[in-house]
C-alpha cells in the first residue's frame, strides 16, 4: 500500500491533539521530558521509537490516564488535565484504544466483545443493538465469527473485532498501542490495511505507536521520533527518509527500509 494522501489537500493540517513541553518521571527516573507534538485531525500520526523510549507513557496522557509533573495535551483547544471529572469523562468517549494484545474479553462472544461499549454508554433496544454490532462486524468481514470465542480467532482477526470495538461509538480519535507486535509480515501488511482503510472510511484521526519502520512508512501522513523523553525529528515519510538526524537515520537503517548506509550516532559508533 502506498503511503496514504491526507484528507484535507490543499488546507492547513488541523491540530485535533496538542501535547505542549510534556514531562513525566516515575521515582525519580525522567520518561518524558519535554514532548511537543501536534496531532492533526483526520490524518495517521505514528510515533515510533526503542523500547523505553516513552511511548506507552506518552499515550496514557493523550487519554488523561496520566497526568503529568508538567505540560499540557490539549483536546480541541482545551486543557484534558484542567477538565472536570464530569467532562473528562465525556471526552475520553471521543478516544477509541486499540491495545497490543486487542484484550479482548475471553468469556464474551465476538458479538458480545464488540456490544459492550454499546452497552456501557448508550441505551439501545435489543434489535437496535443486534443490527449495530452486525453492521460494525460486517465492516471488517466478520460477520460470520459474531458468535465465536476470543480463543477460536486467529491474532488478526482478534485484531479486527478489537478494532471494530473501538469504532463502535465513533470516536474521532483512534490509537493503536504495538498493533503489528507479534505478527508474521503477511499479517502485519492485513492491520495496515486495516488501520488506514479505517481511517480513510470513517475519516477519523489516527494516532499509531510502533517501532515498525516498514509499517510506518507504509501508513503514515506524519512521523514522530520518540528518543530521550524528547520529539526528536517529526515531519512526513518522504521528510524523514531525507533526514540528517544520525539518531534517525540508524534506527531506519537497522529496521531495514534504509537509508544505505548508517551514521555514527553522537556518542561514536552506529546505533
Amino acid at each position: 500500500m502506498a503511503t496514504p494522501e491526507p484528507n484535507n489537500r490543499g488546507q492547513a493540517p488541523v491540530p485535533i491533539l496538542q501535547v505542549e513541553d510534556l514531562h513525566k518521571a516515575f521515582g525519580g527516573q525522567t520518561v518524558l521530558n519535554g514532548v511537543n507534538l501536534d496531532i492533526e485531525e483526520g490524518q495517521i500520526t505514528v510515533v515510533i521509537g526503542g523500547s523505553g523510549s516513552g511511548k506507552s507513557v506518552l499515550i496514557k496522557h493523550l487519554v488523561a490516564l496520566l497526568r503529568p509533573d508538567r505540560g499540557q495535551v490539549r483536546f480541541a483547544g482545551r486543557d484534558l488535565f484542567q477538565m472536570a471529572d464530569r467532562e473528562l469523562l465525556q471526552v475520553r468517549r471521543s478516544f477509541g484504544m486499540l491495545f497490543q494484545n486487542a484484550a479482548l474479553f475471553d468469556s464474551m462472544s465476538v458479538f458480545e466483545n464488540v456490544a459492550f461499549p454499546l452497552r456501557e454508554h448508550q441505551k439501545l433496544t435489543k434489535a437496535e443493538l443486534h443490527d449495530t454490532v452486525m453492521a460494525s462486524l460486517e465492516v471488517l468481514k466478520l460477520e460470520y465469527a459474531a458468535q465465536k470465542f476470543p480463543g477460536e480467532l486467529s491474532g488478526g482477526m482478534k485484531k479486527r473485532v478489537a478494532l471494530a470495538r473501538a469504532t463502535i461509538l465513533r470516536p474521532k480519535i483512534l490509537i493503536y498501542d504495538e498493533p503489528t507486535t507479534g505478527l508474521d509480515p503477511v499479517m502485519i501488511k492485513q492491520v495496515d490495511d486495516m488501520i488506514a482503510e479505517t481511517q480513510e472510511r470513517l475519516q477519523v484521526t489516527s494516532v499509531v505507536i510502533s517501532h515498525d519502520m516498514a509499517s510506518t512508512f507504509r501508513i503514515a501522513h506524519k512521523i514522530a521520533m520518540l528518543h530521550q523523553g524528547q520529539i526528536i525529528e517529526q515531519g512526513s515519510p518522504a521528510e524523514f527518509r531525507a533526514s540528517a538526524n544520525p539518531i534517525v537515520r540508524n534506527f531506519i537503517f537497522v529496521s531495514g527500509t534504509g537509508p544505505l548506509q548508517a551514521q555514527p550516532s553522537p556518542g561514536g559508533g552506529a546505533l
